[in-house]
């Protein structure tokens, strides 16, 4: 199934300006923050990925268009959208850093969230029911911040909630966001549907402006229900697909009369809370649910497979930026401090997808810390990655694992000012010379490991000096030696761009700059990318 793009958004202020003539090229700045890429457009905006001037902290910029800036009712919407977003200072809300002009107008700057929206694991029914019941309450508990400061959300639905990779909820979106107390006064829709029709109460559907966070609730209604019945509605609502001790409550929260429906989402949240403690749940699943459970729990190891953190070397800067995706792919990597006093770093993934990967790739993981430990390796002599190389492709063959794996393998050595660089499969390594500045790519024609009997493999030798950069990752296409040139060129641009942050800060900017520039099946996959920088 197609996914959508990232950041994707649907119109929910319709036809109030045509589609704005979208900017040739991306502005430099917006205010003091510099502009790496665009994450999103709409009819009335533009959202791009910025830097902080002095954190180099990554954020989403919300600008208005030029068509828009004509509109003095949009630009106070705008401005609106910027003090709802202040004043919800919430765990599961969007968080606003700065609003301000620019050359061309106005500006959000917001967090930027590197998450996956929840229409996507509705689409994928790959939430069990206690994780759907667990993100349904964290977005009934921003749903009761913003409603306890006045603010009727008026657009909540599956897109406009993020899960965050540590599984955190966040709702944004408060561009038609509504103050209880100024809904009298908004005059910005009058006569025309604000919201997105599936998720819109029927109140809102005959007059936006007369909603109230009764109508919140119902979105959320109908959220709940799509996660519970495992797919999105498109306004049709069958309870019969809900779990028996949840059906009350969510005929309740979609009760077409606003008298008969929750009035109160603390009321909805302690109906949700005692359903989740009362155990009443586990009588509700089905053996699909089990199944999801389990993917649950092999997603949870994938992440066991990957460093929470980077080690502190005194020799090398590291960072390390980490996408979770929606789907189950092999990903494996690793930091070794060699007694010789080289560091050893791998990056592996499986071809395939599914638990089974999982299992093959940590079979690879106890094949390389086994080999790694052994007395003939772990001794003063330098390492031969080749020959580790080779005794991996033996015992992938030998132990019949049915699986062809990606590996890259770089052991950096600051006695002999060398880096070696070996890959199984078309990946490359980004080597930045600190003279230079210059990014190139170093590869050699390796088969993928387990994919032959007798494989021989190459190594790559390169200097390696003070200040120099080394970037390994998993970014299908851009890793791939087979990619489009001009695909290789950009992110060769890229990675120069981001050259001057912090260590930590570029592996997080590129990052979150290159996963909305990838396929929709990239995007769902799990992915990891190491900066490594000389530091002795």
């Amino acid at each position: 199934m197609q996914q959508e793009p990232f950041f994707y958004k649907q119109d929910t202020l319709q036809d109030i300006i045509p589609k704005p003539q979208l900017e040739k090229s991306l502005p430099k700045n917006i205010g003091p923050y510099s502009i790496e890429s665009l994450l999103s457009k709409s009819k009335l905006s533009l959202l791009y990925l910025g830097l902080h001037p002095e954190t180099k902290q990554p954020l989403a910029i919300k600008v208005l268009n030029q068509g828009s800036l004509a509109h003095p009712e949009l630009i106070d919407r705008f401005l609106k959208e910027a003090r709802i977003i202040a004043m919800a200072d919430h765990p599961n809300i969007v968080k606003l850093y700065n609003q301000g002009k620019w050359e061309k107008g106005l500006y959000i700057a917001m967090e930027f969230i590197q998450g996956v929206s929840l229409r996507q694991f509705i689409e994928q029914r790959s939430l069990t029911l206690k994780r759907s019941l667990e993100i349904i309450l964290q977005t009934a508990f921003a749903l009761l911040h913003l409603h306890t400061h006045g603010v009727i959300h008026r657009d909540m639905k599956p897109e406009n909630i993020l899960i965050k990779e540590n599984g955190d909820v966040k709702v944004i979106d408060f561009g038609i966001a509504q103050l209880l107390e100024e809904r009298r006064n908004d005059a910005t829709g009058v006569g025309r549907m604000i919201g997105t029709p599936s998720y819109m109460s029927p109140e809102q559907k005959e007059n936006p402006l007369n909603v109230s966070f009764s109508s919140d609730i119902y979105a959320l209604g109908i959220i709940a229900y799509e996660l519970f019945s495992g797919k999105l509605s498109y306004g049709v609502i069958e309870l019969s697909g809900v779990p028996q001790g949840l059906r009350s409550i969510i005929e309740k929260a979609l009760a077409p009369l606003v008298e008969d429906r929750y009035q109160d989402i603390v009321d909805f949240i302690h109906d949700i809370a005692s359903y989740l403690k009362s155990g009443e749940w586990e009588k509700d699943r089905n053996g699909r649910d089990q199944l999801k459970e389990l993917i649950t729990s092999a997603a949870t190891a994938q992440q066991i497979l990957l460093p929470e953190e980077t080690p502190e070397w005194p020799h090398i800067a590291m960072g390390l930026a980490k996408h979770s995706g929606t789907t189950i792919r092999g990903l494996y990597c690793d930091f070794y401090k060699l007694p010789d006093n080289t560091f050893l770093f791998l990056l592996a993934h499986t071809s395939s997808q599914g638990i089974m990967s999982l299992t093959h790739i940590a079979s690879l993981r106890g094949m390389v810390r086994a080999l790694i430990t052994d007395k003939n390796i772990s001794t003063q002599k330098p390492l031969d990655i080749r020959a580790l190389v080779l005794s991996l492709n033996h015992l992938f063959l030998e132990g019949k694992i049915k699986e062809i794996c990606s590996l890259q393998t770089l052991l950096l050595d600051p006695t002999r000012d060398q880096l070696t660089y070996l890959s199984c499969g078309g990946s490359t390594l980004l080597h930045i010379p600190h003279e230079t500045r210059t990014p190139r790519y170093l590869y050699a024609e390796n088969p993928l490991l387990g994919s032959e009997e007798r494989a021989d493999y190459v190594e790559v030798i390169d200097n390696w000096s003070l200040n120099d950069i080394v970037l390994l990752h998993s970014l299908d296409p851009f890793a791939s030696l087979q990619a489009p040139q001009e695909e290789k060129d950009l992110f060769l641009e890229w990675t120069k761009s981001h050259t001057s942050l912090a260590i930590p800060r570029m592996a997080e900017a590129l990052l979150a700059k290159t996963i909305p520039q990838l396929s929709s099946d990239l995007q769902a996959s799990p992915h990891v990318l190491l900066v490594t920088q000389r530091l002795l």
